[in-house]
C-alpha cells in the first residue's frame, strides 16, 4: 500500500512545532475558508505574526498551498481556543 501523496511532500520540511500548529488552526479558524489565501498576503507584506512568518521562511507558500488542516495534530480543546481572533 502506498503512503499518500502528501505524505513525501511533508518528509522534504522540517516538522512543525506545536505553536506553529496551534498558530495555523487559530488564523484559520479567525479567517474563515480564505485563510490561506489572507494568510499567503500577509507573508508578502512580511505582517504576519512572527511564529507564522518564520513558518513561511522554513515551509514557503507552496507548502501553504499544499497543507490541510486536517492533517496537523490535534491540540487540546482549551489550547485551540486560547487564542483570540
Amino acid at each position: 500500500m502506498r503512503a499518500p501523496a502528501h505524505a513525501a511532500v511533508e518528509a522534504d520540511y522540517p516538522p512543525l512545532m506545536l505553536a506553529q500548529v496551534e498558530a495555523l488552526r487559530a488564523y484559520a479558524r479567525c479567517h474563515g475558508r480564505t485563510w490561506k489565501a489572507e494568510l499567503r498576503t500577509e507573508w508578502m507584506r512580511a505582517s504576519a505574526e512572527p511564529l507564522l512568518h518564520r513558518l513561511r521562511n522554513s515551509h514557503g507558500p507552496s507548502w501553504l498551498g499544499r497543507v490541510m488542516l486536517a492533517s496537523l495534530p490535534v491540540v487540546s480543546e482549551e489550547q485551540n481556543h486560547a487564542g483570540q481572533c
